[in-house]
């Protein structure tokens, strides 16, 4: 702890006595210091655009002195990233299955069989191939049972684990990497899965299935003697598929765009998977990840890492009212990003 006094100024100014400074002499210098802080203050805005420029504007605050310890930055631009997709096939040939929760419908009861979830609330796509597959199905046997709609494997995955659905539908190969998920994280009850109750394909030929991701990494530095904190960051990326053969009847284009924000942009926030995630390093310190704003320690010499990813897990051809993936050449937009923090003065002590 470090302790001073300020010269000339002792006791109580409104005692009297052998002040130096009465009350009304002391309130007239803080109100004349402070007009000459404002008359005298700069704030400045630093904008990086990370395309083919950088730009500095520096903003007078009702004075031209010295630049204020406070400081605005803003990274924005676009940016390939680094991107993959594949086509795959199945070596099931796209046997379509269920995924049960064993608190809802026990595996040996049922005797590991789609016969024993008569009344079962399942996910799966309203109109979709599979709910066609699961209907014929489920009616030759002379039982029910009551869909429950999703959008797509996210929502199925996301409803199975909440317990909206008892089971949820899906290609047998993914369902049992699913399966595999479930028991490493330590999902609350047996999950086990049924025999076929269709073809995934809807009887076709084609037994593909699309996989990609697409990531980019940002640093921002930290200097020496500066605090900084992340305000906000945001980013935008598209994976197109354009028709290269057998478009007749089919989508000229179809497209899936993730968007990711922290929480400033909650509002702005919507996408099937991925996201942004942040990690430090700092000049002789570790363990910071927690550490507010995520920068690390003010006045220490720091860099921050985002990365961005987006990526589309196990996509089937139907989900998107196509005949084949074979059909589309795929491809990722660049990302589009901004992110916004700010910086301030730090006095070092040796």
């Amino acid at each position: 702890m470090l302790t001073t006094g300020l010269a000339g100024c002792t006791g109580d100014p409104d005692g009297g006595g052998n002040d130096e400074f009465d009350a009304e002499t002391l309130q007239g210098m803080i109100e004349s210091g402070l007009e000459d802080f404002m008359n005298n203050t700069t704030v400045e805005i630093t904008t990086n655009y990370y395309t083919n420029e950088t730009s500095t504007t520096t903003n007078n605050v009702n004075g031209s002195g010295g630049v204020s310890s406070s400081s605005l930055h803003a990274l924005s631009g676009t940016d390939p990233g680094e991107s993959s997709f594949v086509v795959s096939y199945s070596e099931y040939d796209n046997d379509l299955a269920l995924l049960v929760r064993g608190d809802a419908y026990p595996s040996s009861p049922a005797g590991y069989s789609a016969n024993g979830l008569d009344g079962a609330n399942i996910c799966v796509g309203i109109g979709s191939v599979w709910e066609v597959e699961m209907v014929n199905y489920f009616s030759a046997r002379n039982i029910a049972f009551t869909s429950v709609p999703v959008a797509d494997l996210a929502e199925a995955n996301a409803k199975f684990t909440d317990g909206s659905c008892d089971a949820m539908a899906g290609e047998r190969e993914y369902l049992e990497n699913r399966q595999a998920a479930l028991a490493a994280s330590g999902f609350c009850c047996e999950a086990w899965i049924t025999n076929s109750v269709g073809d995934a394909s809807g009887g076709t030929e084609d037994y593909s299935s699309a996989a990609g991701w697409s990531v980019l990494n940002l640093t921002i530095e930290q200097d020496y003697g500066t605090s900084s904190y992340l305000a906000a960051a945001h980013g935008e990326i598209t994976l197109t598929g354009t028709c290269i053969a057998n478009c007749s009847g089919q989508s000229a284009v179809i497209h899936h765009t993730y968007v990711f924000s922290t929480e400033s942009f909650a509002a702005n926030y919507s996408t099937s998977s991925g996201g942004i995630d942040f990690s430090n390093t700092c000049e002789g310190m570790t363990n910071l990840e927690s550490w507010p704003g995520y920068f690390g320690p003010p006045g220490l010499e720091c860099e921050l890492d985002m990365t961005m990813f987006a990526s589309l897990d196990m996509a089937y051809w139907w989900e998107y009212d196509i005949t084949s993936f074979d059909d589309y050449e795929f491809a990722w937009s660049d990302w589009s990003y901004y992110v916004l923090w700010q910086s301030a003065a730090v006095t070092m002590h040796e």
